[in-house]
């Protein structure tokens, strides 16, 4: 009896260390949108909790059967070649080519089973966009308090500020996903979904999330695209209206400024009216820079962009190794209003430029994986989250246009745990047709 009473003990214990890494791992998404540290604590958290659960053989078989294995064994082994190729520049290599690691994080989080875990996962997600909305609407009232916990809301941060625009665009997107699927809380719903798209567009300050949001309407419209007339018609009327928009705002006088912070503090301007003017702001750069090469310091990108693109011209195929981007920019860009930039805010052109053709590829094929894998969700008993995997891996290819979404950690592991609550748990059998 009392041996019977042990096993009972150790069943019950086993049970609580195989089931706290699903419960560290949904509660990650809510720590998104504060201070990043809590976001790196609650990472060490679950890999220990991932590390001291036990049960390998059924984890390491569902890292095994992941579609996302092979293309992120390439990356690695692709960025080990290209280091030996290349000299190693001092204070930067290592950092830089961890940096080309970073998805291997992903795998103990998909080796967690599927479960209920994944839905509490998502609203503890939606929940923590509404307290974002909620904070961004205090701020614009003037009553947050400025403390550290809440200063990337009070103060515009360059990737912090950014990487909330992100998520809550996301999760706007999502929350329309749902939206669709469940029958029951439509009012509820609703009312959420108006609350984070008001606070995103009249407060968050950024251009990148607010195209995200209308881009990822768009994929949840034409889902199911199957080139009707109606569909093409529409698609068509899309680009005439955004092309005649653009033409538009080219001719209109230029902002007082372009620079979001000046804009908040010197201005007084509103988040919806900052983030006007530097839509305006965005057609005029393009412009001018066009036309002169000259850039402002809010469209540095353009230079940054047309720097790259020349060094990488220069070594397209074996690029100019692991971690030399920074040194070979500074040296490039003497003078230059982008002489002190850190990274070149664009994925493929680093990739591009540190690992060569080889490495952009790389970061493609990862990325369309993830798309196919999606596709491949949709007939399968993974169904409902096949629109959030595809949601996700639109806004990372296209954010990546734009920012360093794997070049920096705050971006990085963000977007990594919130691709691991609907890819958990698909493996290759899952993925079979119902």
């Amino acid at each position: 009896m009392r041996n019977s009473k042990t096993l009972v003990s150790l069943d019950g214990k086993s049970d609580w260390r195989q089931q706290l890494p699903t419960q560290i791992l949904a509660l990650l998404p809510f720590t998104l949108f504060f201070q990043v540290g809590l976001m790196y604590a609650g990472l060490i958290f679950f890999l220990l909790a991932w590390a001291l659960s036990g049960d390998w053989r059924n984890k390491l078989a569902r890292i095994q059967s992941s579609a996302l294995l092979l293309p992120v064994v390439c990356l690695s082994l692709l960025s080990i070649i290209i280091s030996t190729l290349h000299p190693h520049p001092a204070g930067e290599f290592a950092a830089a080519f961890s940096h080309y690691q970073t998805y291997w994080f992903l795998f103990p989080m998909l080796s967690l089973a599927s479960g209920e875990w994944q839905q509490k996962a998502i609203r503890n997600f939606f929940l923590g966009a509404v307290i974002a909305a909620s904070l961004f609407y205090l701020n614009s009232i003037g009553v947050l308090p400025d403390i550290k916990l809440f200063k990337s809301y009070v103060v515009y941060e360059g990737n912090k500020s950014i990487l909330l625009g992100l998520l809550m665009a996301i999760a706007a997107a999502w929350m329309l996903h749902e939206w669709r699927l469940r029958k029951n809380l439509h009012l509820w719903r609703a009312l959420t979904f108006a609350y984070v798209v008001a606070a995103l567009v009249l407060c968050t300050k950024s251009r990148t999330a607010s195209l995200l949001f209308l881009l990822l309407c768009g994929l949840l419209i034409f889902r199911n695209f199957s080139f009707r007339w109606w569909q093409l018609g529409a698609l068509a009327g899309t680009l005439l209206l955004g092309g005649a928009g653009i033409s538009y705002v080219a001719q209109l006088p230029a902002p007082v400024t372009c620079l979001a912070k000046e804009m908040h503090e010197n201005f007084k301007m509103s988040g919806a009216q900052i983030v006007l003017n530097r839509g305006i702001c965005t057609v005029h750069q393009v412009r001018d820079f066009g036309q002169t090469k000259q850039a402002t310091q809010d469209g540095m990108r353009l230079e940054l962009y047309l720097n790259t693109w020349q060094m990488i011209a220069q070594s397209p195929w074996i690029g100019h190794g692991v971690g030399n981007w920074l040194p070979m920019y500074q040296q490039k860009a003497q003078g230059q209003i982008s002489e002190k930039m850190t990274t070149p805010h664009n994925d493929y052109l680093l990739y591009w430029f540190e690992l060569g053709l080889g490495g952009l590829l790389a970061l493609l094929t990862i990325w369309l994986t993830q798309l196919r894998v999606a596709y491949q969700m949709v007939n399968s008993e993974h169904t409902e989250r096949a629109m959030l995997v595809s949601a996700l891996t639109v806004a990372m290819m296209f954010a990546a246009c734009f920012n360093a979404i794997l070049r920096d950690g705050v971006f990085a592991f963000a977007m990594l745990i919130l691709l691991a609550i609907p890819m958990a748990g698909v493996t290759r059998t899952a993925l079979k047709p119902r």
